[in-house]
């Protein structure tokens, strides 16, 4: 990729970039998803994908927007240049194996900490979440049940899950790895995985008794890409 385009990203402005978004998405969740939802008397996983798949759309729309405002063409090969989309090579391969071992070890490490990194008032969710989003709460999981709704028959909430995924993995790489990385490197040189993986931790504000435990693995993909 040719970077003699590209601008420095500087500390400050990749800070306002993560923060503000996460903060923002934080009191959403936190306070304004379940005042609204008090107020229709819909189920938590309403407000919560009503949430979730905003919080996604506009960081998905935010990275295609980013990328005409640095004034690069609206074309296919350009767009890929930029945001490093290219074929896989066997080294690349390797590394995403690698990758696949630390996420699973994450997840495992989560589900094992999960429960005592939720009971830390500092990490604690609000008490009326539902208990899928709060480990070893008071609340039960209730079988046929998610985040508060009936699942029998409705299937739209696997096609809303799935869009929302699209949305999550192009969104946050596009941003992430395709708009920030390649200028924070200007920026940061060899310190660049440790401030990226650092930043994209923080932007899983919302869910804060995981940060701890994803803390690694993001420094981890952030030294990989």
């Amino acid at each position: 990729m040719n970077t003699r385009n590209l601008k420095p990203l500087a500390l400050w402005k990749s800070l306002l970039l993560v923060l503000v978004p996460a903060v923002t998405a934080f009191l959403e969740l936190h306070y304004l998803v379940p005042q609204w939802l008090a107020g229709t008397g819909q189920p938590f996983l309403i407000g919560y994908l009503v949430w979730w798949m905003g919080w996604m759309g506009l960081v998905f729309i935010a990275s295609l927007a980013a990328y005409k405002l640095e004034g690069n063409p609206l074309a296919w090969r350009a767009f890929a240049s930029r945001y490093r989309l290219r074929a896989m090579t066997g080294r690349d391969w390797l590394w995403t194996a690698g990758l696949l071992v630390v996420q699973a070890l994450g997840f495992l490490a989560l589900g094992f900490v999960g429960k005592w990194l939720a009971a830390i008032p500092a990490l604690s969710m609000p008490a009326s979440f539902p208990p899928e989003l709060i480990p070893g709460g008071t609340s039960e999981l209730v079988p046929g049940e998610f985040m508060g709704m009936a699942l029998r028959g409705q299937w739209w909430i696997a096609a809303l899950y799935f869009l929302g995924w699209v949305l999550n993995i192009f969104g946050e790489e596009f941003w992430w790895r395709g708009f920030m990385l390649p200028r924070q490197e200007l920026t940061h040189g060899r310190w660049t995985w440790l401030i990226h993986g650092i930043l994209w931790t923080a932007n899983h504000l919302f869910q804060k008794w995981s940060l701890p435990v994803l803390f690694p693995t993001a420094l981890f993909y952030a030294y990989v890409a």
